[in-house]
Order: structure tokens, then sequence, then C-alpha cells
């Protein structure tokens, strides 16, 4: 399978509300909030890197094209844009709820199926 054919693999994540759980403070221990993710995103998110279209160079490339709109994009840099929203949920928690929840992830995967038609 080429990279344009694992690229229409790809699910379409759906814009969705995500929970989050209650912080909590017990034994002197606090717990912050965190999102709890559906199946769907697990999923997604598997199907994802197994699928191998990561951009291994994210940040970098993400300097490049951190003004561009998502209709802009080429392939590459979409994959680029996905590959941050997800990784942004190791540094900050919340990143990949708020693209869920805001439409651009489901945006980003709409737009990764058309520039992968050719």
């Amino acid at each position: 399978m080429d990279i344009n054919e694992r690229c229409r693999s790809l699910p379409i994540i759906r814009t969705q509300k995500v929970e989050w759980t209650e912080g909590k403070k017990k034994d002197n221990v606090i717990t912050m909030p965190y999102p709890k993710y559906s199946n769907e995103v697990g999923s997604w998110i598997k199907s994802f890197y197994s699928l191998d279209i990561a951009d291994k160079d994210y940040v970098e490339h993400m300097q490049e094209i951190k003004n561009k709109q998502i209709s802009e994009l080429s392939r590459d840099e979409t994959l680029s844009r996905i590959t941050s929203v997800i990784r942004s949920e190791r540094f900050c928690t919340g990143a990949l709820a708020e693209a869920i929840e805001n439409g651009s992830l489901e945006e980003l995967c709409v737009h990764l199926h058309e520039v992968s038609q050719e």
C-alpha cells in the first residue's frame, strides 16, 4: 500500500464532546483532571500509528506551516499537523481534546483524504 492509500485508510475522527475526570485530593496527593477519550479516539490514534504515516520531523515542519490554513496544506503538511496534534497531548493535557471538540481534527482528516486522491 502506498502512502496515499495509507492516508485514505485512516478513519475520519468525528467532532465530539470529550469527558474529563474530576481532580481529586486524597492523602495529600492531588490528581489533576484529565480527558477520558472514547474507544473511538483510542482506535483512531492506534490506526494512525499502525499506518506508518506519522511525521517523525513534525516539530521542524510545524515551524514552516504554522500560519497555513488547513485548506492550504499538502498531504505531508497535513500529516505533520495531525502528528503535532496527537503528540501535543503528551506535553499539554487536553490539547487533543480541544482539537476533537473544535472540529479541527475532523477537518484535518477530511482534508487528508482529499489531498491523498492523487
